[in-house]
């Protein structure tokens, strides 16, 4: 284990999968900004090609170390091997060259390099976060691949000092999936910078960049188009709102693999005229900024970092009733609840927040309250601190 020398700062290495925009990889822009530079070195090792937001975190004074290996399937063997060999043997010479003191992985592959890294060069702390309860691929049932995961996951999981949850749920999932100790488990909530978010203004010449037109009534949806983000359930519920409130229009920001048969859905269910899918942006809190409602429809989460932002934005917010939502959110309070894989009831609650723009006001304020209070970054940080340590 390297000895930690006088005077030295404290050297952390973060290593995740890929830089496009994401829960994870916008928390790792935020640790690379307000993580003290006084005491702490931040660096982050990228394996895959995706350097999306690369240049955001270099501009917070974090070097961005690049490996760009693309993912082999683990139907090639040979290849899957190489490619985890390689990406160890790179990270491993990244700490002995950088004298690292800590590394923390972000996400599978990171895992999965980063923690055997971490201990074949002897760090002095090796710490994973979870961001998703989602913690296997969907498989079909008894697929071998999900066996060998789970007892490759169990074992790093012992080399680690730390598994950290973002949320209960992830926690729970941990111990239901992977039996792992609570012990071992740290839940540590992440945080946003809630004052930069709020700050923002409307900028009505925005609209254009989002296919919006003024007077338009914007919902707005952060998320990659991933399954479990639900966003078929708030297409479908597009129907219903088209017939009941006029002049609406949709915003999805984000990509991912289901952009394409989302598309396809709204084609089929003729509502593509009042959707825009935005695609990947850098420019969340001006769309925010612009929005009426923020809808989170999705099936499973940890601690949604967009959320997070809607409720700094001082949104009203119509999300689903499960238990990483039900974590940061308090029904009547500051949003309004619905049941998941419920299209009629995510349009019922939007409904009711355009109609009544008071209580949408009020759910707003209290979000942005509950959100300073319990969600900044500085205290996640402070947390993470401690398990550096």
């Amino acid at each position: 284990m390297m000895p930690c020398l006088p005077g030295k700062k404290t050297t952390i290495l973060h290593v995740i999968d890929a830089l496009n925009i994401g829960g994870a990889q916008e928390l790792l822009v935020l640790l690379a900004d307000k993580t003290p530079k006084s005491v702490y070195q931040t660096l982050v090792c990228v394996i895959q090609p995706d350097l999306t937001l690369k240049s955001r975190i270099e501009s917070k004074g974090a070097p961005v170390f690049c490996l760009s290996r693309s993912r082999p399937s683990i139907f090639c063997p040979g290849k899957f091997i190489i490619y985890f060999y390689q990406n160890i043997r790179d990270i491993v010479a990244l700490c002995r060259q950088h004298r690292v003191d800590v590394v923390h992985c972000h996400l599978s592959d990171a895992e999965f390099t980063g923690i055997l890294a971490g201990w074949i060069y002897g760090a002095r702390r090796i710490i994973t976060t979870v961001h998703y309860p989602a913690l296997l691929p969907e498989r079909k049932s008894g697929d071998i691949r999900n066996y060998l995961r789970i007892a490759a996951t169990r074992f790093l999981y012992r080399l680690a000092n730390a598994v950290v949850a973002v949320s209960d749920d992830v926690a729970q999932q941990l111990r239901n999936v992977f039996h792992l100790a609570s012990s071992k488990i740290k839940i540590i909530i992440n945080g946003i910078d809630v004052e930069a978010i709020h700050r923002t203004l409307p900028k009505p010449e925005h609209l254009l960049s989002l296919c919006a037109l003024p007077g338009q009534r914007l919902i707005t949806s952060v998320g990659r188009l991933m399954p479990p983000k639900g966003h078929g359930d708030l297409i479908a519920a597009m129907l219903h709102l088209m017939q009941q409130v006029d002049n609406v229009r949709l915003l999805l920001a984000g990509d991912g693999d289901l952009r394409a048969s989302l598309e396809q859905l709204s084609h089929d269910l003729k509502v593509q005229d009042v959707i825009s899918f935005l695609g990947s942006r850098s420019d969340v809190p001006d769309i925010l900024a612009l929005s009426d409602v923020f809808v989170l429809p999705s099936i499973s989460e940890g601690t949604s970092m967009a959320l997070l932002e809607a409720m700094a934005a001082s949104k009203p917010i119509v999300a689903t009733d499960i238990p990483g939502n039900r974590a940061v959110l308090r029904h009547g309070h500051n949003c309004l609840l619905v049941p998941p894989d419920n299209p009629e009831k995510l349009a019922e609650a939007i409904i009711f927040l355009l109609n009544h723009p008071q209580i949408a006001a009020e759910y707003g304020e209290n979000a942005y309250h509950d959100v300073y209070q319990r969600f900044n970054i500085d205290e996640t940080i402070t947390h993470l601190i401690a398990l550096w340590k």
